[in-house]
């Protein structure tokens, strides 16, 4: 099966240490992200990346160039990824939607603080206190069910319908090709 997965950072292997995710409702430490279409991926492959700098035009009182720190845009890249047999968790619904049926059962695990009474959902848009706790006991109870990884299907995102994918683990993933954003535009 195909899969894409769009990044900032360029590298050779999947692993959690080299793909850094930024995802709503604090689900990128789940594991590794990918979509069934390129253009939902393409999102993830533009952003920021902080750049620390001695300065050009901005220096102390003895003449040493301050250190500056900003923002730089980026054009990532879009990785399309093989894999194959993997035991994946399917989140489908006709009536409701998937990702909600998901977040649902990943809420057990979560620890929610806002400003209205009683138990929270990932729907209240209160605040995660235990993101990585939360994840972690996720993804081990599907892992014990002997998933290695989840399906989330016709999920709503930014460029459109797609399916998103997460892999707990990269050693199953190949890429096939990297694509730099820049030569989609």
């Amino acid at each position: 099966m195909i899969i894409y997965h769009g990044s900032i950072r360029e590298f050779k292997h999947f692993t959690n240490e080299s793909v850094v995710q930024h995802l709503e409702n604090d689900i990128d430490t789940i594991g590794l992200w990918f979509t069934s279409e390129m253009d939902a991926a393409k999102p993830n492959a533009i952003g920021t990346e902080t750049v620390i700098q001695k300065s050009e035009t901005e220096f102390w009182e003895d003449g040493e160039p301050k250190v500056i720190q900003f923002d730089r845009p980026v054009s990532g890249f879009i990785y399309k990824v093989y894999f194959d047999d993997l035991n994946l968790k399917e989140y489908e619904s006709h009536s409701e939607d998937a990702y909600d049926l998901f977040m649902r059962e990943r809420d057990q695990y979560c620890d929610y603080f806002g400003s209205r009474p009683g138990k929270l959902t990932w729907k209240d848009q209160a605040i995660l206190l235990n993101k990585e706790e939360a994840n972690s006991k996720f993804r081990k109870k599907l892992m014990n069910q002997g998933y290695e990884g989840l399906l989330i299907r016709n999920t709503k995102q930014q460029s459109g319908v797609t399916d998103m994918y997460c892999i707990f683990e990269g050693d199953a993933l190949h890429i096939v090709d990297v694509v730099p954003v820049e030569t989609l535009e």
